[in-house]
């Protein structure tokens, strides 16, 4: 799960049914889209935290699935999850009281910390952000893109790229060791070149704790965006489909799934909680 709130993309080459173009004029044109997609890519993972939105994690193991739902809003320099129901149940009248009073008095915690405990806490979550951000951030940098087709996605025009494995780069990252693992496919709008969607495959093991831990094959990795204005798209949905051996010997899978909705200025749902938690 990114957890955190998420982000990802990538760029590519451009074709049309009939093959890859190639020459000059297809050169241009592939830059171009690298360049304004990583652009976007990065100036929507900048604008995520101005945005409040309701989270919702699933997770699957064999038959039995269980869910968490939450109000994410940011406070402070770092968030703050507000439970709303479980397992799709929502809270009881008194639960959701006693959550109201929990964040109003939250609030005012952080308004009294001290420098060091405020640099500490945000600190804390800017690095949890930035290990959930790895993947998406290293996407065009660790693969290699050929634009394949382009075809309608979620009611916009789209680029369709194909994704494989940069040759010759020595991952640095845990995310770009996963990556070079993988094959995948993105989707770029086309009018203002950000990324739609992303779904990628493990191909090979890819050892991410050296002989603790590997990602095995069929590992899946799914990232959908959503517009949220008419220039900031944000990630509506991540979900994976997890393989993985411990010591070279246990093996486990797990199915995770978070969608993210009713995004909105995050300052506006702060007041909005702030003023239903001082009614209650």
């Amino acid at each position: 799960m990114l957890r955190n709130r998420k982000r990802t993309l990538w760029p590519a080459l451009f074709a049309t049914s009939f093959g890859l173009f190639c020459g000059s004029g297809a050169a241009a044109d592939l830059n171009e889209i690298v360049q304004r997609a990583a652009a976007a890519l990065n100036s929507d993972w900048a604008a995520d935290p101005t945005y409040a939105c309701i989270e919702r994690d699933e997770v699957q193991k064999g038959d039995k699935l269980t869910s968490k739902t939450f109000q994410v809003v940011m406070l402070d320099g770092s968030e703050y999850h507000i439970p709303l129901a479980f397992d799709d149940q929502p809270l009881s009248g008194a639960r959701e009281k006693a959550e109201l009073i929990k964040f109003k008095n939250e609030v005012q915690r952080r308004q009294r910390e001290s420098d060091s405990a405020r640099r500490s806490r945000i600190a804390a979550w800017k690095k949890q952000r930035d290990e959930s951000g790895e993947l998406l951030l290293d996407f065009p940098t660790a693969l290699t893109f050929q634009l394949v087709r382009e075809e309608p996605k979620n009611g916009h025009s789209a680029y369709v790229l194909s994704a494989s494995p940069k040759q010759g780069v020595t991952p640095t990252t845990r995310a770009a060791k996963v990556l070079s693992g993988m094959a995948g496919t993105a989707w770029v709008e086309k009018d203002s070149l950000h990324p739609m969607r992303v779904e990628c495959v493990v191909m090979r093991p890819v050892p991410v704790f050296g002989p603790l831990a590997s990602v095995l094959p069929e590992t899946r990795i799914e990232i959908g965006m959503t517009p949220v204005t008419p220039s900031v798209w944000l990630i509506d949905e991540v979900s994976m489909k997890l393989n993985v051996a411990k010591l070279r010997m246990f093996k486990s899978s797990q199915m995770t799934r978070s969608t993210y909705t009713h995004y909105r200025p995050n300052s506006a749902v702060v007041e909005e909680l702030l003023s239903k938690a001082g009614h209650e």
